[in-house]
């Protein structure tokens, strides 16, 4: 009798991996793959801060379904399962779904793949939001949102708001149709753990696109306003208070990882679960974790698709029965940041990148290019798999 393998999560780590095991290890190991989805279409959000733009990418363009792409594979070898995981009971090795119809279902698995990743607070659309049908939704809410808005604020200074504001910059604050101002709780956009050089062109990029920047500040409080939108509270990094009003606000921070249905005791106290070196959970050797639900950094597809890649080895010796290589993480930044169409920053493993890279690479398509080759499995987002 074929062994089941379940995959949880359809993303930009369980789709390629699904992929993966159908045509290198369903038939010589007697597997059947059950992939388990929230969303029948994989959203392309690497061009969210685009797509959220209006007139940009259409919904076409960064949604794709996800069963047509498994159709080639035998039905003895694959089933598509519709639904939300609610319960995870790994000393039975079975998992409780709520189908998108509303039913429940409970899965018997012999080796399970967690790779449910994260969400961000506030249902914005930078990342899946519940179905596809409410994340087309929420992302077309903020396309009018941002036609409405003479003034848009932009909280968070990591690559989403980096790039959104990049985006409303190029095609709205640099000849004046709108004002634009991202705000930031560090000293430069992107983080510490890029390179200085890397943040300061970030910097010089929106300030060109006239994008106005308030560093070292943080929203504190956020209240709607008697003539519309919203007044913020800041405060500022010597302590001091102040208000800002804006027709929109859009926040870029606040990830919440979506792992509520495993036990407590598989959590860290952040959400995340907890990965041994070989990216097992720690007393269940048959169940591996990739991309950001498992503590082990994801933040970029360079980190995510090293991930995905060992996983695809590891399952090979697993399912030999032989010991499994440990997983090394990436210690160095791998990051490219797209800044408006024409232009972008990047920190690759301690070199900071040229702009038309950035640009030829990404910026000019935000990956959508190879979207509908990988939603098919037919390459990642750095090569073939």
């Amino acid at each position: 009798m074929s062994k089941t393998i379940a995959i949880l999560g359809a993303g930009f780590a369980g789709l390629p991996l699904a992929h993966y095991i159908l045509k290198h290890y369903a038939d010589k190991f007697d597997l059947k793959l059950v992939l388990v989805s929230r969303s029948e279409e994989l959203y392309w959000n690497i061009a969210a801060p685009r797509a959220a733009i209006p007139g940009q990418f259409s919904d076409e363009e960064v949604f794709h379904a996800i069963p047509p792409a498994f159709a080639k594979y035998p039905a003895n070898r694959f089933e598509f399962v519709h639904g939300s995981v609610v319960a995870w009971q790994p000393d039975s090795n079975t998992i409780g779904v709520v189908l998108h119809q509303g039913a429940e279902r409970q899965i018997n698995y012999h080796t399970l793949v967690i790779a449910t990743g994260s969400d961000y607070s506030a249902d914005m659309p930078w990342k899946l939001i519940g179905t596809s049908q409410e994340t087309h939704a929420a992302l077309d809410k903020l396309r009018s949102d941002v036609r409405k808005a003479d003034s848009i604020v932009v909280g968070g200074g990591g690559p989403t708001g980096v790039e959104f504001a990049g985006e409303l910059g190029h095609e709205y604050a640099k000849t004046g149709k709108k004002k634009v101002t991202l705000i930031i709780s560090e000293p430069l956009p992107l983080g510490p753990r890029v390179q200085e050089a890397t943040r300061m062109s970030a910097q010089k990029e929106l300030e060109k696109l006239n994008v106005n920047i308030i560093t070292d500040t943080r929203v504190t409080k956020i209240t709607d306003s008697n003539a519309g939108g919203k007044v913020l509270e800041l405060s500022r990094g010597d302590g001091t208070l102040e208000t800002l009003h804006a027709d929109l606000f859009t926040p870029t921070w606040g990830v919440k990882f979506n792992t509520s249905f495993a036990p407590a005791s598989l959590r860290e106290t952040d959400g995340r679960l907890k990965a041994t070196q070989t990216l097992r959970s720690p007393g269940y050797d048959n169940v591996f974790l990739v991309g950001d639900c498992a503590n082990k950094d994801s933040y970029a597809a360079l980190v995510r698709e090293k991930q995905v890649r060992y996983i695809a080895s590891a399952l090979g010796q697993y399912f030999k029965g032989v010991k499994l290589d440990d997983f090394v993480p990436e210690s160095k930044v791998g990051m490219t940041v797209a800044i408006g169409p024409s232009r972008g920053v990047g920190d690759l493993f301690g070199f900071n990148v040229w702009s038309f890279f950035v640009w030829y690479f990404k910026g000019r398509h935000m990956c959508t290019n190879i979207a509908a080759e990988y939603v098919a499995g037919g390459k990642l987002i750095l090569g073939s798999f």
